[in-house]
């Protein structure tokens, strides 16, 4: 791959830099400007302060910059003084970098009807195929797709944000600095989603990039790589180096919930609601204004899901009745009405995840395993169909952070309905996730329930437990139902083995359990 500016071009827009001859520098960047972003950021931050006061069509120009480098760097390098808004937009490329402002300030400061309002004024202007006016250059339209798809993204489309991205990838293949900031970006959404397979592809393209990346880019890209790459280490729940940069929430811009949800989805897996909870709160700390609807809907589900955690469910119901029905809340809201006990409302939304034509790969999987644990818990039992689902998901498509939120109990029953080819696998992969697993609120029995507990770990039949307790047989079902629901099981099979992880009865070399 060729750089975008070759050597003559930056000898000649240094040389009217030198002798301060403003039209020439013009000229020169009319073409320029974008790659130079890219490629030798401290000669175009020269460029651009020789244009002061940087009237007219360069106020937009500089201002579509800064959004540019917020969005790829994670600040603004150009140390140029911000201008007057207001220029006029006299041709193509200045209308496409006024787009690029207006997108950027919707993101923090705009109601989200009122984002959705642009992003289908855009949309439309897509597919009558005037958004990326064909007179500007290819590398300005690349960062439109990319402040389109992040826009997307933030109003909860991310299916919509990957086909923006997917355009610019191909207009920015000329630039090898920008072509790998797409390219990693793909690869967080995609990891987002739980395509992890396309997701490596991703990173894999973004290895084979050639091309001279200047130092000025080098950490900026690396961040980007490392939040791809720790999105897939979280999602296949995957030991990593103590070591390891995780990306900083506060570096972060525009993809600043990305970087909360993984942090804060990493902290739940090590138990540490604390830490989860400290993640998100400062993250809306460092940026202030932020009210989109994927922002939010980080948040609040993180928030709750620290809280149930904690043992704090009406907390966790405070802060989900206040935040906007987005997917990862309305799955929060699933997993805090299993908690208190209520698997019917937990199954409707489990099921309204399912239902929805834009539900990501990862949703969906974390839906399905709430809609199996409620049925269970309403005594219908899995299937070997649902088995065979489960399995595959985390197996195949590598989504083992989803079992994390699941009960211990019934990602047994799961491996023990899964097909027997990737049964090995899938125990495996429980086994590695059993320290996060949900240890559920330890139930009160009652002292019968707890002598009719112990009976069931004896003795293989109910006739034999109303013999050695001395009670009729009607008596001990009865038991036996107060306790399965107490426990979240709907059979014998699995009451014993969750009495275990639940402290309920110990393990002695004399137990002979049901």
């Amino acid at each position: 791959m060729h750089r975008h500016i070759d050597d003559q071009l930056r000898d000649d827009l240094s040389a009217a830099i030198d002798d301060e001859r403003r039209a020439d520098v013009e000229s020169i960047l009319e073409y320029a400007l974008w790659g130079l972003l890219f490629e030798d950021l401290r000669l175009a931050s020269r460029a651009l302060a020789v244009l002061a006061p940087h009237d007219g069509v360069w106020a937009v120009r500089v201002a579509a910059a800064r959004v540019v480098l917020r969005s790829h760097q994670g600040s603004d390098l150009l140390g140029v003084p911000e201008l007057a808004p207001g220029a006029p937009e006299v041709h193509d490329a200045v209308r496409v970098e006024s787009m690029l402002v207006t997108l950027s300030a919707s993101r923090s400061r705009a109601r989200p009807e009122e984002i959705a309002g642009l992003l289908a004024e855009l949309t439309r202007l897509d597919t009558e195929g005037t958004l990326e006016a064909p007179g500007s250059p290819p590398l300005l339209r690349a960062l439109l797709r990319v402040q389109l798809a992040i826009a997307h993204l933030h109003a909860g489309s991310s299916a919509v944000a990957l086909a923006h991205l997917a355009v610019a990838a191909r207009l920015a293949d000329s630039c090898a600095t920008l072509h790998r900031s797409i390219l990693a970006k793909s690869a967080t959404v995609h990891a987002l989603r739980g395509n992890l397979v396309e997701a490596r592809r991703q990173l894999r393209r973004f290895d084979r990039v050639a091309g001279e990346i200047p130092p000025s880019w080098a950490r900026a890209l690396r961040e980007e790589q490392a939040l791809a790459e720790a999105m897939l280490l979280v999602e296949r729940f995957d030991a990593h180096d103590p070591e390891m940069e995780w990306p900083e929430v506060e570096a972060s811009d525009d993809l600043w919930p990305v970087t909360a949800l993984l942090r804060a989805r990493h902290a739940l897996l090590e138990r540490s609601p604390m830490r989860a909870l400290e993640i998100v709160e400062f993250a809306e700390a460092t940026h202030p204004g932020w009210n989109s609807l994927f922002a939010q809907d980080v948040v609040a589900a993180m928030k709750a899901h620290a809280h149930l955690q904690l043992s704090e469910p009406d907390r966790a119901r405070q802060v989900l009745t206040h935040a906007p029905q987005g997917p990862l809340v309305v799955l929060a809201t699933a997993h805090m009405h299993m908690y208190v006990g209520d698997a019917g409302a937990a199954r409707e939304l489990a099921t309204a995840v399912l239902d929805r034509s834009t539900s990501s790969l990862a949703e969906r999987a974390e839906a399905l395993l709430v809609r199996i644990w409620a049925d269970a818990v309403l005594a219908n039992l899995p299937t070997a169909r649902e088995g065979g689902i489960v399995g595959r998901m985390v197996v195949a498509a590598g989504l083992v952070r989803i079992i994390a939120h699941m009960p211990g109990w019934l990602m047994d029953q799961m491996v023990d309905l899964s097909e027997r080819s990737i049964r090995p696998a899938f125990e495996a992969a429980v086994e590695k996730a059993s320290a996060a697993l949900v240890i559920a609120e330890r139930p009160q029995l009652t002292p019968r329930e707890t002598v009719v507990l112990k009976a069931l770990e004896r003795h293989a039949s109910v006739s034999d437990m109303a013999k050695a307790l001395s009670v009729s047989p009607s008596t001990v079902k009865t038991q036996l139902s107060a306790i399965y629901r107490k426990l979240g099981v709907s059979s014998r099979h699995h009451a014993v083995p969750a009495a275990y992880r639940l402290g309920l009865l110990e393990r002695s070399s004399t137990s002979h359990p049901a």
